[in-house]
């Protein structure tokens, strides 16, 4: 990864969690917490947004940045690519980075789940959009529930318990199923994992993959030094 020096600010703003990267070190806060003031004085600011751009008004000197087409080995296989979602971009040409020579399935488990396959060459193929954990488990007003924990047993023996452990269930076999069609494709396949939910996840998967909860700031890191040389 590109190292920046400490007068420049990186930022990933998501639906649920504010991240950002400074002079090395890593943090994060929930939206809803977030305050501006709760940033350090940089004299450059470099921005994936997918959330609330409003979060940063007054702060200056700021680039919110877009996805290319192209950029470096990356190419994407979106049609119109200005579709593909600035956090998926910045998180693939990460994963190519950290990743070379590999074929890299990226498992982004945040608000959303979303799943995109880059061969060795950095060919991106596709990806897929699914509703993450959370919401999953607040689909169905009835058994709404903010839990976050995957459970091991298989059943459950009441009705909040059951709507806890089918959802979970639910997340990591999709996840599951797409490792495995892919393992048995590409033999030099590495699984990286990224989002709020992926410490969690790593946890529950069998398939030694790479947990890379900042993959979006790295890649950002990796953008910004384009930009400022």
């Amino acid at each position: 990864m590109c190292q920046l020096d400490n007068k420049t600010l990186l930022i990933d703003i998501g639906n649920s969690a504010v991240k950002w990267l400074f002079d090395g070190d890593y943090h994060s806060i929930s939206v809803d917490e977030f305050n501006v003031d709760a940033l350090p004085k940089a004299q450059q600011t470099f921005v994936s947004c997918v959330g609330d751009k409003l979060l940063l008004n007054g702060l200056k000197n700021t680039t919110f940045v877009e996805t290319q087409a192209t950029f470096n080995a990356f190419k994407s296989a979106y049609k119109n690519a200005d579709e593909l979602g600035v956090d998926r971009f910045l998180a693939m040409i990460a994963a190519i980075d950290q990743y070379p020579n590999q074929t890299r399935l990226i498992v982004d488990a945040g608000s959303a789940l979303t799943f995109d396959l880059i061969l060795a060459d950095g060919k991106h193929q596709g990806g897929l959009i699914m509703p993450g954990l959370g919401k999953l488990r607040r689909s169905f007003d009835r058994f709404c529930t903010e839990s976050q924990q995957l459970h091991n047993h298989k059943l459950a023996d009441n009705t909040s318990d059951a709507w806890a452990c089918g959802t979970g269930q639910m997340f990591t076999s999709v996840i599951s199923a797409q490792i495995e069609h892919y393992l048995d494709e590409f033999g030099d396949l590495v699984v990286v994992l990224s989002g709020g939910d992926s410490k969690l996840l790593a946890l529950r998967l069998n398939y030694g993959a790479k947990l890379q909860p900042n993959l979006v700031l790295d890649g950002l890191s990796i953008y910004a030094q384009t930009l400022i040389d």
